[in-house]
């Protein structure tokens, strides 16, 4: 029985991924305290930041647990496993605030699938990423595929799929799938500064900002009506405010 440990520290909230005697393998216990955190998160304001990780220093995740999914016929498991698995990952996408996934070592079939969802992934040296489904008879049905065809490719992605390759950070930084990079012994520090970051900008901007940049269906219309919400928020007048008087916006 897995688990998702969640942390907040002010306006950061943590979620971490605790499977150890599988890897930190996704089963129904973590899918569900995940939808929890997701439908916290969507009520509070409060959290301008979601980190996602695994075991610090270690595995992300190894996929999603076959051992729970494997008994299941087959219109459950497209009901209870891959449909409410995209429900959840997709509301994850969907979060107003920026949300980060944390890579240090293993990230596997489902656990790649749910760090794709992220809006930014970063690595340390060692992560290594793969999709091992079509091995088994399976596929990543929690849309993984489209996912990474968004930032690879479909070349790429098709590749990833098909002939299961391994990709470790450099390579996944090179196909745009990572976001940085980093050495292990600068890890912490490094992910400590762009949350940080992602923590100091305008909540509101960045919700429509990412909008924009993800769902904006008529990016014309969107965009003119996005720029009228934010023009006459708070947080406009705040950041104009700074601007003009060459101070640091407090949001």
């Amino acid at each position: 029985m897995g688990t998702l440990n969640a942390v907040r520290s002010g306006s950061l909230l943590t979620l971490t991924l605790d499977n150890p005697g599988k890897a930190n393998a996704l089963d129904f216990d973590i899918l569900r305290e995940l939808e929890r955190q997701i439908e916290a998160v969507e009520l509070d304001a409060g959290v301008r930041v979601v980190l996602l990780r695994g075991t610090p220093g270690g595995t992300f995740s190894s996929g999603a647990d076959v051992r729970q999914w494997a008994p299941l016929k087959p219109h459950q498991f497209a009901r209870d496993w891959i449909d409410y698995g995209n429900r959840i990952f997709d509301r994850f996408e969907r979060l107003r605030c920026p949300t980060v996934a944390a890579v240090e070592g293993v990230c596997f079939g489902g656990g790649l699938e749910l760090a794709l969802c992220a809006d930014l992934r970063v690595a340390a040296s060692g992560a290594v990423f793969r999709f091992p489904e079509v091995g088994i008879g399976a596929i990543p049905g929690w849309q993984g595929g489209p996912r990474l065809a968004r930032l690879a490719g479909r070349g790429r992605a098709l590749e990833a799929v098909l002939t299961m390759c391994a990709l470790d950070a450099q390579r996944a930084s090179d196909w745009g799938v990572v976001n940085a990079v980093w050495q292990p012994e600068r890890f912490e520090d490094a992910l400590a500064s762009l949350l940080r970051r992602l923590a100091c900008v305008s909540p509101h901007a960045a919700a429509l900002a990412k909008e924009a940049v993800l769902w904006g269906a008529e990016p014309g219309e969107f965009h003119a009506a996005a720029g009228a919400e934010i023009k006459g928020s708070a947080d406009a007048a705040i950041g104009l405010h700074a601007f003009l008087t060459k101070s640091k916006p407090v949001f």
